[in-house]
């Protein structure tokens, strides 16, 4: 069971942005937000016998004892290989998915194409998405909205470069990707959204946020959420943390009280490692 501590003092730079974290949490929102831990395998691996074999030893490590809901979020080529590899043992997502019906997009993947395929989440505005690909936070919004559209469920990725980091603007950043990735989407339909806040700086680097720094950071972003929509729903909504998570990193973030999982790049190709990640020991 996580206890609430206090929140850090608000950078300034953000207080426009969100109300004063509250300080304790609901039973209700500590039974709602169940941890939860996924991989984010990116372009890999490179064949569909490899993605098969590591999809099968990942689902192995996922028991009755568990503490998470688990998910894959895999290349679109391996979406149905892994569904059969993982069995009902975790979730398969797409990386992305196209915020159009269909018409003349040339190597876009819809909505309602992936979940003929058994798929049921998605990724939207991974900062690869944004910063190699272009993808607006309108186009992002438009992803949100198609798949809940669908009656899917969709994890939105927020968060600041190491510049921005450097000035004190994460939360700033947040507050903006947040309400304009949102935009649109009702508190009834926030049950199926997750945030990912993925540190740019720490994505592949190595680095990884403190669990003090990672939890003030979450805990401006849930006091977002409570603007945009309510306390009740920002209590409900499950934020995750992303960034060179590793087995050595995780008890202590998931130790924070408002991280409530991990998206998981690189450890996430490694059975072993995302093993122990999916099993994270209670501090």
């Amino acid at each position: 069971m996580k206890f609430i501590i206090a929140a850090a003092s608000l950078l300034s730079v953000v207080a426009a942005f969100a109300p004063a974290v509250p300080s304790a949490r609901t039973s209700f929102a500590l039974d709602a937000r169940k941890p939860f831990i996924s991989g984010n395998w990116k372009l890999n691996p490179q064949t569909k016998e490899e993605a098969t074999q590591l999809a099968t030893d990942i689902a192995a490590a996922v028991l009755p004892t568990s503490p998470a809901d688990v998910a894959l979020f895999v290349p679109y080529i391996f979406i149905d290989a892994a569904n059969t590899a993982v069995g009902d043992k975790l979730e398969i997502g797409a990386e992305s998915v196209c915020p159009e019906d269909g018409g003349a997009f040339t190597g876009a993947i819809s909505a309602t194409m992936i979940k003929s395929m058994g798929v049921q989440w998605a990724l939207a505005g991974h900062s690869e998405r944004r910063t190699l690909f272009g993808e607006s936070d309108e186009y992002i919004n438009g992803q949100c909205l198609k798949l809940i559209e669908k009656g899917m469920s969709v994890m939105l990725c927020i968060g600041e470069s190491e510049a921005e980091y450097e000035q004190n603007l994460a939360g700033a950043v947040c507050a903006v990707q947040l309400k304009k990735g949102l935009a649109g989407i009702s508190k009834e339909d926030m049950s199926r959204v997750a945030i990912a806040y993925e540190p740019v700086w720490a994505i592949g680097t190595g680095k990884v946020a403190t669990p003090e720094v990672a939890q003030n950071v979450h805990a401006q972003c849930r006091s977002i959420l409570a603007d945009i929509f309510n306390q009740e729903t920002a209590d409900a909504t499950r934020i995750l943390y992303g960034g060179s998570v590793t087995p050595e990193s995780v008890d202590e973030l998931m130790a924070q009280p408002d991280i409530d999982g991990a998206l998981v790049g690189g450890a996430s190709l490694d059975a072993t490692k995302f093993s122990r990640i999916i099993n994270f020991e209670s501090l």
